[in-house]
């Protein structure tokens, strides 16, 4: 009887040239062009390189075996969102799809992609950025953020009349011998544009442990600094707060931007107020604490999911911290 061979993981001294490995460009006959940008004529458009999932997860075999990563996926939907189509404004939803890729003996790094609803392709787009951008966590793929994108002629079809060539340091013979993009600063990451769809926001799992947030150059600044802030506050009031201000259940279907800015703001509002608490708990009876919150009919702390509530309870505590003490005769 033939078992099966466990896969072996990546014993540490090969760790680093396991990543190294993996942030080598794909050949030439693996990277595809999408335009992303065109002209109001329609003649000229902006195009970016990309490689199909497929080249992921054939360098991921080639490397650690098909025993030796995993993918795992999940998926959430928000509906009744209204956007403009073909110059119409319809009634349609939103898929968000998180990807966690792990490859044994590193760790797990997780990735979102979100298209639209109505989109008949959209399931498998959204499939595909998650899993490409938990990828690039992991430095897969992490060179097309370098691109800036270029302008070509179009066909009737827009599609690019040529390719342009590409650059020295995007083959991998040359990155081997150590050639980068220029003005590519220590850590590898620079200021990047990718037809607007290389944003990531990467989760990360070392060896199992706990989650931990890793931005790489292509990540949302506001969207990073909303997701830090559910540890912070907790995950009912983060909810309540992302449903009441932003009509979302993740900062990334939050499509507005001053809405998203909004969120930010009170999210950081509610974190003050957090600490705020923390810091007056500590000067008063517990006792007090629990008359106060019966007396506003407030939820234990930990409950808490709203902003008047939490307010109500910060006020009402330093209140009573800084009354002066009864006096008995």
């Amino acid at each position: 009887m033939v078992s099966e061979q466990a896969p072996t993981p990546v014993s540490s001294l090969d760790v680093k040239s396991a990543i190294a490995e993996l942030e080598v460009p794909f050949p030439p006959d693996q990277v595809q062009w999408r335009v992303t940008n065109t002209a109001k004529d329609k003649k000229r458009g902006q195009i970016v390189p990309y490689a199909d999932p497929r080249a992921y997860a054939d360098r991921l075999n080639a490397l650690f075996t098909a025993q030796g990563w995993t993918r795992k996926y999940q998926v959430e939907t928000m509906s009744n969102i209204t956007r403009m189509k073909k110059g119409e404004s319809i009634s349609s939803g939103k898929i968000l799809v998180t990807c966690t890729v792990t490859i044994i003996g590193l760790w797990s790094h997780s990735g979102t992609g979100e298209e639209w609803a109505d989109d008949e392709n959209g399931m498998t787009s959204a499939d595909a950025q998650a899993f490409k951008r938990a990828c690039s966590c992991f430095g897969l793929g992490r060179y097309f953020y370098e691109f800036q994108g270029s302008w070509v002629d179009l066909d009737q079809n827009q599609q690019p009349k040529r390719i342009p060539a590409l650059p020295a340091w995007a083959i991998p013979e040359n990155w081997r011998k150590g050639i980068r993009p220029p003005g590519r600063n220590g850590n590898g990451n620079g200021a990047h544009v990718n037809g607007g769809k290389g944003n990531s926001h990467c989760d990360s799992k070392p060896n199992g442990g706990q989650t931990g947030a890793s931005a790489n150059s292509g990540v949302d600044e506001v969207d990073t600094r909303i997701l830090s802030l559910e540890k912070a506050i907790g995950p009912n009031l983060y909810r309540s707060v992302l449903r009441e201000y932003g009509k979302a259940a993740h900062p990334r279907l939050i499509m507005d931007a001053p809405t998203k800015r909004r969120v930010l703001e009170i999210l950081e509002s509610a974190e003050r107020g957090i600490n705020r608490l923390s810091a007056v708990r500590k000067r008063i009876d517990p006792k007090m604490l629990e008359t106060l919150l019966a007396k506003i009919q407030a939820p234990p702390l930990a409950e808490i999911a709203d902003m008047k509530t939490l307010r109500d309870v910060v006020f009402g505590l330093e209140q009573l911290a800084d009354s002066p003490p009864a006096h008995t005769v």
